[in-house]
């Protein structure tokens, strides 16, 4: 890729970041909250989706 374009890119990007903080901020401020259930529950779930992707891994070193 052409420098100029990676220019194009990167300041498109830098644009994209700064247009989504204050959006970002008020989704935390003002954005529903869990319960300790819930946070339990959504970390047991991402815990057995990196089990699974472990266990497929060390399946193909095999």
């Amino acid at each position: 890729m052409e420098m100029w374009m990676k220019i194009v890119w990167a300041a498109l990007l830098g644009v994209f970041i700064w247009r989504m903080i204050p959006t970002a901020r008020h989704w935390l401020k003002n954005g529903p909250r869990g319960s300790s259930k819930e946070w339990m529950t959504t970390a047991m779930l991402l815990g057995g989706v990196v089990l699974f992707v472990l266990v497929l891994i060390k399946s193909v070193q095999n």
